[in-house]
Protein backbone atom coordinates (compact mmCIF):
# COMPACT_ATOMS: atom_id res chain seq x y z
CA UNK A 1 0.00 0.00 0.00
CA UNK A 2 2.88 2.27 0.84
CA UNK A 3 4.34 1.83 -2.57
CA UNK A 4 1.45 2.20 -3.90
CA UNK A 5 0.42 5.33 -2.58
CA UNK A 6 4.42 6.89 -3.24
CA UNK A 7 3.96 5.87 -6.62
CA UNK A 8 0.60 7.66 -7.28
CA UNK A 9 1.70 10.85 -5.48
CA UNK A 10 4.47 10.93 -7.81
CA UNK A 11 2.27 10.48 -10.97
CA UNK A 12 0.05 13.15 -9.30
CA UNK A 13 3.26 15.42 -9.36
CA UNK A 14 4.77 14.39 -12.77
CA UNK A 15 0.88 15.32 -14.42
CA UNK A 16 0.73 18.47 -12.64
CA UNK A 17 3.43 19.39 -13.98
CA UNK A 18 2.35 18.90 -17.47
CA UNK A 19 -0.78 20.20 -17.41
CA UNK A 20 0.64 24.16 -18.16
CA UNK A 21 3.36 25.85 -18.28
CA UNK A 22 2.30 27.95 -15.11
CA UNK A 23 2.20 24.65 -13.11
CA UNK A 24 5.78 23.78 -14.54
CA UNK A 25 7.30 27.47 -13.09
CA UNK A 26 5.56 27.11 -10.15
CA UNK A 27 6.67 23.41 -9.44
CA UNK A 28 10.30 25.16 -10.37
CA UNK A 29 9.85 28.09 -8.13
CA UNK A 30 8.78 25.79 -5.44
CA UNK A 31 11.58 23.35 -5.73
CA UNK A 32 14.14 26.32 -5.64
CA UNK A 33 12.61 27.81 -2.53
CA UNK A 34 12.60 24.34 -0.41
CA UNK A 35 16.32 24.09 -1.76
CA UNK A 36 16.95 27.83 -0.11
CA UNK A 37 14.94 26.63 3.30
CA UNK A 38 17.21 22.95 3.27
CA UNK A 39 20.82 25.30 2.62
CA UNK A 40 19.22 28.29 5.05
CA UNK A 41 17.63 26.11 7.61
CA UNK A 42 21.50 23.66 7.64
CA UNK A 43 23.89 26.78 7.54
CA UNK A 44 22.04 28.27 10.25
CA UNK A 45 21.62 25.48 12.58
CA UNK A 46 25.33 24.90 11.86
CA UNK A 47 26.09 28.45 12.98
CA UNK A 48 25.27 27.18 16.65
CA UNK A 49 28.19 25.68 17.87
CA UNK A 50 30.17 26.93 20.66
CA UNK A 51 26.92 29.34 21.27
CA UNK A 52 25.95 28.92 24.95
CA UNK A 53 22.47 28.90 23.79
CA UNK A 54 22.60 26.80 21.07
CA UNK A 55 20.30 24.47 22.48
CA UNK A 56 17.61 27.09 23.07
CA UNK A 57 17.75 28.41 19.37
CA UNK A 58 17.47 24.77 17.82
CA UNK A 59 14.33 24.66 20.05
CA UNK A 60 12.89 27.54 18.34
CA UNK A 61 13.52 26.04 14.83
CA UNK A 62 12.27 23.18 15.72
CA UNK A 63 9.52 25.05 16.93
CA UNK A 64 9.09 26.98 14.44
CA UNK A 65 9.21 24.02 11.77
CA UNK A 66 6.36 22.45 13.48
CA UNK A 67 4.37 25.66 13.50
CA UNK A 68 5.03 25.42 9.15
CA UNK A 69 3.93 21.86 9.31
CA UNK A 70 0.40 22.85 11.34
CA UNK A 71 -0.40 25.76 8.76
CA UNK A 72 0.94 25.17 5.46
CA UNK A 73 -1.10 22.23 4.72
CA UNK A 74 -4.53 23.88 5.18
CA UNK A 75 -2.97 26.59 1.87
CA UNK A 76 -2.06 23.40 0.27
CA UNK A 77 -5.38 21.16 0.76
CA UNK A 78 -7.21 22.33 -2.54
CA UNK A 79 -3.61 21.96 -4.08
CA UNK A 80 -2.25 18.39 -2.75
CA UNK A 81 -5.64 15.62 -3.60
CA UNK A 82 -3.41 13.46 -1.35
CA UNK A 83 -4.53 15.30 1.80
CA UNK A 84 -8.26 15.20 1.36
CA UNK A 85 -9.31 11.13 2.75
CA UNK A 86 -12.37 12.06 0.55
CA UNK A 87 -10.87 11.03 -2.81
CA UNK A 88 -10.41 7.57 -1.03
CA UNK A 89 -13.39 6.92 0.22
CA UNK A 90 -14.59 4.97 -2.40
CA UNK A 91 -11.78 1.96 -2.45
CA UNK A 92 -12.39 -0.99 0.09
CA UNK A 93 -9.03 0.13 1.80
CA UNK A 94 -8.50 -0.90 5.66
CA UNK A 95 -7.70 2.10 7.14
CA UNK A 96 -4.18 1.17 9.26
CA UNK A 97 -2.08 -0.08 5.75
CA UNK A 98 -3.92 3.27 4.32
CA UNK A 99 -2.42 5.63 7.01
CA UNK A 100 1.18 3.94 6.60
CA UNK A 101 0.92 4.71 2.87
CA UNK A 102 -0.35 7.87 3.09
CA UNK A 103 2.46 9.10 6.00
CA UNK A 104 4.88 7.79 3.40
CA UNK A 105 3.21 9.83 0.65
CA UNK A 106 3.50 12.65 2.81
CA UNK A 107 7.42 12.38 2.48
CA UNK A 108 7.21 12.30 -0.86
CA UNK A 109 8.04 15.60 -2.51
CA UNK A 110 10.84 18.47 -2.27
CA UNK A 111 9.76 20.26 0.85
CA UNK A 112 9.97 16.78 3.23
CA UNK A 113 13.17 16.16 2.08
CA UNK A 114 13.85 19.79 2.36
CA UNK A 115 12.93 19.58 5.86
CA UNK A 116 15.25 16.35 6.86
CA UNK A 117 18.24 18.68 5.26
CA UNK A 118 18.03 21.61 6.97
CA UNK A 119 17.41 20.19 10.53
CA UNK A 120 20.97 18.22 9.86
CA UNK A 121 22.58 20.69 10.50
CA UNK A 122 22.12 20.25 14.25
CA UNK A 123 25.04 17.27 13.87
CA UNK A 124 27.33 20.03 13.41
CA UNK A 125 25.78 22.83 15.52
CA UNK A 126 24.82 21.15 18.36
CA UNK A 127 25.44 17.31 18.40
CA UNK A 128 29.43 16.39 20.19
CA UNK A 129 30.72 12.82 19.10
CA UNK A 130 29.94 10.17 17.36
CA UNK A 131 27.21 9.47 19.54
CA UNK A 132 25.67 13.05 19.42
CA UNK A 133 25.69 12.71 16.16
CA UNK A 134 23.97 9.42 15.84
CA UNK A 135 20.93 11.09 18.05
CA UNK A 136 21.00 14.21 16.25
CA UNK A 137 19.97 11.76 13.27
CA UNK A 138 17.67 10.19 15.22
CA UNK A 139 15.87 13.17 16.78
CA UNK A 140 15.59 14.57 13.14
CA UNK A 141 13.85 12.05 11.74
CA UNK A 142 11.36 11.70 14.64
CA UNK A 143 10.93 15.64 14.61
CA UNK A 144 9.66 15.10 11.00
CA UNK A 145 7.83 12.44 11.71
CA UNK A 146 6.34 14.39 14.39
CA UNK A 147 5.84 17.30 12.05
CA UNK A 148 3.98 15.19 9.50
CA UNK A 149 2.09 13.38 11.71
CA UNK A 150 0.80 16.92 13.20
CA UNK A 151 -0.30 18.03 10.33
CA UNK A 152 -2.12 14.59 8.69
CA UNK A 153 -4.10 14.92 12.10
CA UNK A 154 -4.57 18.43 11.65
CA UNK A 155 -5.83 18.41 7.46
CA UNK A 156 -7.66 14.85 8.50
CA UNK A 157 -9.98 16.07 11.27
CA UNK A 158 -10.48 19.70 9.71
CA UNK A 159 -10.75 17.90 6.12
CA UNK A 160 -15.04 18.96 5.78
CA UNK A 161 -14.44 22.38 6.83
CA UNK A 162 -11.31 22.89 4.58
CA UNK A 163 -13.08 21.63 1.88
CA UNK A 164 -15.91 24.27 2.44
CA UNK A 165 -16.36 28.16 2.22
CA UNK A 166 -15.50 27.77 5.88
CA UNK A 167 -12.28 26.41 5.20
CA UNK A 168 -11.18 29.01 2.39
CA UNK A 169 -12.02 31.40 5.00
CA UNK A 170 -9.85 30.29 7.33
CA UNK A 171 -6.99 29.90 4.75
CA UNK A 172 -7.42 33.64 3.88
CA UNK A 173 -7.52 34.68 7.52
CA UNK A 174 -4.31 32.88 7.82
CA UNK A 175 -2.86 35.38 5.23
CA UNK A 176 -2.89 38.21 7.97
CA UNK A 177 -0.65 36.64 11.01
CA UNK A 178 1.72 34.94 8.16
CA UNK A 179 1.96 38.48 6.28
CA UNK A 180 2.37 40.01 9.48
CA UNK A 181 5.47 37.59 10.23
CA UNK A 182 6.64 37.94 7.23
CA UNK A 183 7.02 41.92 7.35
CA UNK A 184 8.65 41.63 11.23
CA UNK A 185 11.29 39.62 10.15
CA UNK A 186 11.66 42.10 6.65
CA UNK A 187 11.28 45.18 8.61
CA UNK A 188 11.76 44.56 12.42
CA UNK A 189 14.48 42.25 12.76
CA UNK A 190 17.09 44.10 10.85
CA UNK A 191 16.81 46.63 12.37
CA UNK A 192 17.01 45.26 15.95
CA UNK A 193 19.85 43.39 14.62
CA UNK A 194 21.74 46.46 13.20
CA UNK A 195 21.19 48.64 16.70
CA UNK A 196 22.44 45.48 18.97
CA UNK A 197 18.83 44.89 20.70
CA UNK A 198 18.66 41.64 19.24
CA UNK A 199 21.46 39.27 20.33
CA UNK A 200 21.78 35.49 20.83
CA UNK A 201 21.66 36.07 24.51
CA UNK A 202 18.03 36.71 24.72
CA UNK A 203 16.73 33.33 24.26
CA UNK A 204 18.89 32.21 27.04
CA UNK A 205 15.88 30.14 28.86
CA UNK A 206 13.64 30.26 26.35
CA UNK A 207 12.97 26.60 26.87
CA UNK A 208 12.09 26.54 30.05
CA UNK A 209 8.79 24.91 29.29
CA UNK A 210 9.80 24.57 25.44
CA UNK A 211 11.73 21.64 26.37
CA UNK A 212 8.83 19.45 27.17
CA UNK A 213 7.12 19.82 24.47
CA UNK A 214 8.07 17.43 21.11
CA UNK A 215 10.54 19.37 19.36
CA UNK A 216 12.12 20.65 22.75
CA UNK A 217 12.38 16.90 23.16
CA UNK A 218 14.52 16.54 20.17
CA UNK A 219 16.72 19.28 20.85
CA UNK A 220 17.91 18.40 24.34
CA UNK A 221 17.94 14.55 23.28
CA UNK A 222 20.91 15.63 21.14
CA UNK A 223 22.67 17.70 24.16
CA UNK A 224 22.44 15.32 26.75
CA UNK A 225 23.67 12.61 24.16
CA UNK A 226 26.48 15.30 23.43
CA UNK A 227 27.29 15.57 26.88
CA UNK A 228 27.35 12.00 27.41
CA UNK A 229 23.90 11.25 29.18
CA UNK A 230 23.00 8.62 27.21
CA UNK A 231 19.96 7.21 29.13
CA UNK A 232 18.11 10.57 29.38
CA UNK A 233 18.61 11.30 25.84
CA UNK A 234 16.85 7.87 25.13
CA UNK A 235 14.32 8.79 27.36
CA UNK A 236 13.86 11.64 26.06
CA UNK A 237 13.24 10.61 22.21
CA UNK A 238 10.99 7.18 23.88
CA UNK A 239 9.00 10.41 24.93
CA UNK A 240 8.83 11.90 21.71
CA UNK A 241 7.96 8.99 19.90
CA UNK A 242 4.99 8.30 22.01
CA UNK A 243 4.04 11.35 21.29
CA UNK A 244 4.26 10.56 18.25
CA UNK A 245 2.49 7.31 18.33
CA UNK A 246 -0.54 9.25 20.41
CA UNK A 247 -1.34 11.14 17.45
CA UNK A 248 -1.25 8.83 15.00
CA UNK A 249 -3.55 6.57 17.13
CA UNK A 250 -5.44 9.74 16.67
CA UNK A 251 -4.61 10.51 13.16
CA UNK A 252 -5.87 6.73 12.00
CA UNK A 253 -9.20 7.26 14.03
CA UNK A 254 -10.12 10.46 12.90
CA UNK A 255 -9.30 9.07 9.09
CA UNK A 256 -11.47 6.32 9.68
CA UNK A 257 -14.60 8.50 10.90
CA UNK A 258 -13.32 10.41 7.32
CA UNK A 259 -13.71 7.56 5.59
CA UNK A 260 -17.38 6.50 6.39
CA UNK A 261 -19.09 9.49 7.55
CA UNK A 262 -21.14 11.56 4.61
CA UNK A 263 -19.95 14.44 3.35
CA UNK A 264 -22.12 17.60 4.04
CA UNK A 265 -19.99 20.43 3.55
CA UNK A 266 -21.94 21.00 0.14
CA UNK A 267 -25.15 21.25 1.91
CA UNK A 268 -27.03 24.76 1.12
CA UNK A 269 -26.84 27.20 3.60
CA UNK A 270 -30.39 29.23 4.95
CA UNK A 271 -31.29 32.38 2.66
CA UNK A 272 -32.53 35.10 4.99
CA UNK A 273 -34.80 36.97 3.43
CA UNK A 274 -34.14 40.70 5.32
CA UNK A 275 -34.04 43.21 2.97
CA UNK A 276 -30.74 45.62 1.37
CA UNK A 277 -30.34 48.50 3.92
CA UNK A 278 -30.61 51.63 2.14
CA UNK A 279 -31.79 50.69 -1.39
CA UNK A 280 -34.49 53.53 -0.88
CA UNK A 281 -31.39 55.50 -1.64
CA UNK A 282 -31.18 54.39 -5.17
CA UNK A 283 -27.77 52.97 -6.71
CA UNK A 284 -25.75 55.04 -4.56
CA UNK A 285 -27.54 53.02 -1.26
CA UNK A 286 -27.51 50.05 -2.78
CA UNK A 287 -24.10 49.64 -4.13
CA UNK A 288 -22.73 50.82 -0.28
CA UNK A 289 -25.10 48.40 1.30
CA UNK A 290 -23.37 45.53 -0.75
CA UNK A 291 -19.91 47.19 -0.40
CA UNK A 292 -20.51 47.09 3.24
CA UNK A 293 -21.92 43.13 3.49
CA UNK A 294 -18.97 41.80 1.67
CA UNK A 295 -16.47 43.56 3.77
CA UNK A 296 -17.67 41.51 6.78
CA UNK A 297 -18.82 38.45 5.11
CA UNK A 298 -15.69 37.99 2.32
CA UNK A 299 -13.00 36.65 3.86
CA UNK A 300 -10.88 38.15 0.96
CA UNK A 301 -11.66 41.63 1.96
CA UNK A 302 -11.09 41.23 5.72
CA UNK A 303 -7.35 39.87 4.73
CA UNK A 304 -6.86 43.06 3.02
CA UNK A 305 -7.79 45.41 5.74
CA UNK A 306 -5.79 43.48 8.16
CA UNK A 307 -3.14 42.93 5.65
CA UNK A 308 -3.41 47.19 5.13
CA UNK A 309 -3.21 47.50 9.19
CA UNK A 310 -0.11 45.54 8.92
CA UNK A 311 1.95 47.57 6.39
CA UNK A 312 0.89 50.69 8.16
CA UNK A 313 2.46 49.24 11.26
CA UNK A 314 5.30 47.94 9.27
CA UNK A 315 6.26 50.87 7.98
CA UNK A 316 6.29 52.60 10.98
CA UNK A 317 8.31 49.72 12.82
CA UNK A 318 11.52 52.18 13.09
CA UNK A 319 9.59 54.91 15.11
CA UNK A 320 8.97 52.02 17.65
CA UNK A 321 11.80 49.97 18.33
CA UNK A 322 14.09 52.83 16.96
CA UNK A 323 15.92 55.03 19.40
CA UNK A 324 14.65 58.80 18.68
CA UNK A 325 10.85 58.22 17.71
CA UNK A 326 10.86 60.16 14.56
CA UNK A 327 7.38 60.93 14.12
CA UNK A 328 8.40 61.30 10.18
CA UNK A 329 8.34 57.84 10.04
CA UNK A 330 4.67 57.53 11.57
CA UNK A 331 3.51 60.12 9.02
CA UNK A 332 4.62 57.77 6.05
CA UNK A 333 3.24 55.11 7.98
CA UNK A 334 0.05 57.19 7.73
CA UNK A 335 -0.13 57.87 4.04
CA UNK A 336 1.39 53.63 3.05
CA UNK A 337 -1.10 52.80 4.88
CA UNK A 338 -4.03 54.03 3.07
CA UNK A 339 -2.79 53.90 -0.37
CA UNK A 340 -2.90 50.44 0.16
CA UNK A 341 -6.44 50.61 1.49
CA UNK A 342 -7.26 52.42 -1.90
CA UNK A 343 -4.80 49.94 -4.22
CA UNK A 344 -7.02 46.60 -2.86
CA UNK A 345 -9.77 48.01 -3.42
CA UNK A 346 -8.93 49.58 -7.24
CA UNK A 347 -9.98 47.26 -9.13
CA UNK A 348 -13.54 46.54 -8.61
CA UNK A 349 -14.95 44.97 -12.08
CA UNK A 350 -12.07 42.43 -11.99
CA UNK A 351 -12.69 41.71 -8.30
CA UNK A 352 -16.34 41.28 -8.52
CA UNK A 353 -16.49 38.91 -12.26
CA UNK A 354 -18.82 38.62 -14.21
CA UNK A 355 -21.71 39.47 -11.66
CA UNK A 356 -20.20 43.44 -12.87
CA UNK A 357 -22.65 42.49 -16.14
CA UNK A 358 -25.54 43.01 -13.56
CA UNK A 359 -24.49 46.15 -12.10
CA UNK A 360 -23.40 47.47 -15.01
CA UNK A 361 -26.56 47.29 -16.59
CA UNK A 362 -27.83 50.19 -14.26
CA UNK A 363 -25.14 52.45 -14.77
CA UNK A 364 -26.81 54.40 -17.54
CA UNK A 365 -25.06 57.76 -17.31
CA UNK A 366 -22.49 59.25 -15.24
CA UNK A 367 -24.87 60.38 -12.66
CA UNK A 368 -25.34 56.76 -12.15
CA UNK A 369 -21.80 56.12 -12.55
CA UNK A 370 -21.07 59.05 -9.62
CA UNK A 371 -23.59 56.79 -7.49
CA UNK A 372 -21.64 53.92 -8.01
CA UNK A 373 -17.98 55.01 -7.19
CA UNK A 374 -19.78 57.13 -4.32
CA UNK A 375 -21.56 54.11 -3.04
CA UNK A 376 -18.47 51.46 -2.56
CA UNK A 377 -16.71 54.69 -1.43
CA UNK A 378 -19.04 55.58 1.64
CA UNK A 379 -18.26 51.95 2.47
CA UNK A 380 -14.65 51.56 2.54
CA UNK A 381 -14.33 55.04 4.18
CA UNK A 382 -16.77 53.65 7.29
CA UNK A 383 -13.69 51.06 7.61
CA UNK A 384 -11.02 52.82 7.08
CA UNK A 385 -11.41 56.09 9.00
CA UNK A 386 -11.99 54.11 12.29
CA UNK A 387 -9.21 51.67 11.26
CA UNK A 388 -6.46 53.60 10.32
CA UNK A 389 -7.31 56.12 13.04
CA UNK A 390 -6.71 53.82 15.65
CA UNK A 391 -3.44 52.12 14.27
CA UNK A 392 -2.41 55.66 14.26
CA UNK A 393 -2.56 55.86 18.17
CA UNK A 394 -1.67 52.27 18.86
CA UNK A 395 1.09 53.40 17.00
CA UNK A 396 2.24 56.57 18.70
CA UNK A 397 1.49 55.14 21.82
CA UNK A 398 3.92 51.67 21.03
CA UNK A 399 6.25 54.79 20.02
CA UNK A 400 6.07 56.34 23.71
CA UNK A 401 4.85 59.94 22.32
CA UNK A 402 0.95 59.35 22.23
CA UNK A 403 0.53 62.98 21.08
CA UNK A 404 2.01 61.98 17.85
CA UNK A 405 -0.89 59.73 17.57
CA UNK A 406 -3.65 62.77 16.54
CA UNK A 407 -1.19 63.98 13.65
CA UNK A 408 -0.46 60.92 12.24
CA UNK A 409 -4.65 60.14 12.97
CA UNK A 410 -5.22 63.27 11.25
CA UNK A 411 -2.58 62.56 8.29
CA UNK A 412 -4.54 59.12 7.63
CA UNK A 413 -7.95 60.54 7.55
CA UNK A 414 -6.60 62.90 5.30
CA UNK A 415 -4.90 60.16 2.70
CA UNK A 416 -7.97 58.22 2.43
CA UNK A 417 -9.87 60.53 0.47
CA UNK A 418 -6.97 60.58 -2.02
CA UNK A 419 -6.64 56.53 -2.07
CA UNK A 420 -10.23 56.25 -2.82
CA UNK A 421 -9.84 58.34 -5.38
CA UNK A 422 -7.28 56.88 -7.14
CA UNK A 423 -8.79 53.49 -7.08
CA UNK A 424 -11.74 54.70 -8.49
CA UNK A 425 -9.80 56.23 -11.61
CA UNK A 426 -7.69 53.11 -11.74
CA UNK A 427 -10.79 50.67 -11.45
CA UNK A 428 -12.08 53.36 -14.59
CA UNK A 429 -8.55 53.38 -16.59
CA UNK A 430 -6.84 50.25 -15.81
CA UNK A 431 -9.16 47.40 -15.21
CA UNK A 432 -7.88 43.67 -15.40
CA UNK A 433 -8.87 40.28 -15.29
CA UNK A 434 -8.50 38.63 -11.79
CA UNK A 435 -7.93 34.89 -11.25
CA UNK A 436 -8.31 32.38 -8.56
CA UNK A 437 -4.96 29.99 -7.77
CA UNK A 438 -5.17 26.87 -6.04
CA UNK A 439 -2.11 28.07 -4.60
CA UNK A 440 -3.41 31.17 -2.53
CA UNK A 441 -7.08 31.82 -1.12
CA UNK A 442 -6.55 35.03 -2.69
CA UNK A 443 -7.71 36.53 -6.01
CA UNK A 444 -5.03 37.37 -8.00
CA UNK A 445 -3.99 38.89 -11.52
CA UNK A 446 -4.95 37.15 -14.45
CA UNK A 447 -1.44 36.05 -16.63
CA UNK A 448 0.07 38.50 -18.49
CA UNK A 449 -1.45 41.52 -15.81
CA UNK A 450 0.99 41.57 -12.97
CA UNK A 451 2.40 44.73 -14.10
CA UNK A 452 -0.89 46.03 -13.58
CA UNK A 453 -1.16 45.54 -9.79
CA UNK A 454 2.64 46.80 -9.66
CA UNK A 455 1.63 50.12 -11.38
CA UNK A 456 -1.40 50.38 -9.10
CA UNK A 457 0.60 50.05 -5.78
CA UNK A 458 3.01 53.06 -7.50
CA UNK A 459 0.29 54.81 -8.77
CA UNK A 460 -1.45 54.92 -5.40
CA UNK A 461 1.62 55.51 -3.01
CA UNK A 462 3.05 58.33 -5.38
CA UNK A 463 -1.12 60.04 -5.56
CA UNK A 464 -1.03 60.14 -1.98
CA UNK A 465 1.97 61.43 -1.13
CA UNK A 466 1.74 63.98 -3.63
CA UNK A 467 -1.69 65.22 -2.46
CA UNK A 468 -0.80 65.02 1.27
CA UNK A 469 2.33 67.65 1.35
CA UNK A 470 -0.08 70.35 2.18
CA UNK A 471 -1.22 68.46 5.48
CA UNK A 472 2.50 66.99 6.19
CA UNK A 473 3.65 71.14 6.44
CA UNK A 474 0.84 71.72 8.25
CA UNK A 475 1.51 69.07 10.65
CA UNK A 476 5.09 70.67 11.08
CA UNK A 477 4.29 73.78 11.24
CA UNK A 478 2.18 73.04 14.47
CA UNK A 479 4.51 70.67 15.78
CA UNK A 480 4.46 68.70 19.12
CA UNK A 481 4.37 71.75 21.14
CA UNK A 482 0.60 72.38 20.47
CA UNK A 483 -2.11 73.07 22.44
CA UNK A 484 -4.54 70.15 22.30
CA UNK A 485 -7.40 72.17 21.08
CA UNK A 486 -5.19 71.94 17.71
CA UNK A 487 -5.97 68.22 17.47
CA UNK A 488 -9.43 68.11 16.89
CA UNK A 489 -9.41 71.08 13.92
CA UNK A 490 -5.96 69.45 12.60
CA UNK A 491 -8.67 65.97 12.03
CA UNK A 492 -11.70 67.75 10.60
CA UNK A 493 -9.51 70.41 8.56
CA UNK A 494 -7.53 66.66 7.31
CA UNK A 495 -11.07 64.85 6.73
CA UNK A 496 -12.34 67.82 4.81
CA UNK A 497 -8.84 68.36 2.67
CA UNK A 498 -9.82 64.67 1.60
CA UNK A 499 -13.60 64.43 0.95
CA UNK A 500 -12.39 67.84 -1.97
CA UNK A 501 -10.05 64.99 -3.12
CA UNK A 502 -12.31 62.39 -3.37
CA UNK A 503 -14.89 64.24 -4.93
CA UNK A 504 -12.38 65.36 -7.53
CA UNK A 505 -11.24 61.61 -7.93
CA UNK A 506 -15.15 60.46 -8.47
CA UNK A 507 -16.00 62.82 -11.19
CA UNK A 508 -13.05 61.66 -12.80
CA UNK A 509 -13.76 57.98 -12.64
CA UNK A 510 -17.23 58.86 -13.84
CA UNK A 511 -16.58 60.41 -17.04
CA UNK A 512 -13.34 57.74 -17.45
CA UNK A 513 -16.00 55.10 -16.65
CA UNK A 514 -18.63 56.15 -19.09
CA UNK A 515 -16.64 55.93 -22.44
CA UNK A 516 -15.05 52.64 -21.11
CA UNK A 517 -17.91 50.87 -19.74
CA UNK A 518 -18.27 47.80 -22.34
CA UNK A 519 -14.31 47.15 -21.65
CA UNK A 520 -15.24 46.78 -17.98
CA UNK A 521 -17.95 44.26 -18.55
CA UNK A 522 -15.30 42.52 -20.85
CA UNK A 523 -12.77 42.43 -17.80
CA UNK A 524 -15.37 41.31 -15.50
CA UNK A 525 -16.24 38.55 -17.80
CA UNK A 526 -13.07 37.60 -18.44
CA UNK A 527 -12.11 37.44 -14.36
CA UNK A 528 -12.83 33.76 -12.57
CA UNK A 529 -14.58 33.92 -9.47
CA UNK A 530 -13.54 30.33 -8.41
Amino acid sequence: MARLLVQLKLRLLLNALRSSGSAEASFIISCFFALIVAVGAFFVLALFRNSPSSVDLTTVIFTLFAFGWLLMPIFAFGLDSTLDPATLQLYPLRTRPLAVGLLAASFTGAWPIANVIGLLGVTVGLARGPLGVLFAVVAVLLQVLFCVTLARLVTTTMARILRSRRGRDLAAFLIIPIFALYEFFAQVVPRLVSTGALHVSIFNGFDAWMRWLPPGLAAHAILDASTGRAGVAVLRLAVLAAVIVAFGVLWIRSLGRALVTADSSTQGSRVRSAGLPFVRSGVLGAVAARFLIYQRRDPTSLAYWGIAAVIMAAVSASAIFGKQHHPAVLLGGAIVGAAFVGYFHANAAGYAGPPFIYEAAALTGRRQLRSYFWGQDIALALIAVPLLFAVALALAAAAGRWEYGFFVAALAVASIGPALGVSNILTSTLAYPMAKRASSPLRQAAPGYTSYGLGGVLASVATVAITQIPMIVAVVLLGTGASAVWYPVLICAGAAYGFGLLLVGVRLAAIAAEQKLPELCQVALRSEMA
